[in-house]
């Protein structure tokens, strides 16, 4: 399993290899269809990690991350670009179970 804090550490020029590596990570976020789509692989995240703060990459928002603040066994809220309006952040709240609890919005 990836630790959060390893993408800060990665240097430049071993950057495009982390990432292959990091995408062979059942955890690792990389699109629609992905673990964190559906209650069941949100909550196995849950479970699974640490509580922690993760960021990915965003493939909506090339340039942008995806944030997952993890509260290990107890719930998680992603932070993402919000698709209705690019200026927004979509936060939204979810139970141990992966089921959506609440959603906002704040500038981004």
């Amino acid at each position: 399993m990836i630790d959060p804090k390893d993408v800060d550490k990665v240097p430049e020029e071993d950057w495009e290899q982390f990432k292959k590596d990091a995408q062979k990570d059942e955890l690792y976020y990389n699109g629609p269809g992905d673990l964190l789509d559906t209650a069941e692989g949100r909550a196995k995240f849950c479970r699974l990690n640490v509580s922690s703060v993760f960021r990915k990459p965003d493939p909506a928002y090339p340039g942008y991350k995806i944030w997952v603040f993890n509260n290990q066994g107890q719930g998680m809220v992603i932070k993402k670009r919000s698709k209705v309006d690019p200026r927004l952040m979509e936060d939204i709240e979810y139970d141990a179970d992966g089921n959506e609890i609440s959603r906002s919005y704040e500038p981004a």
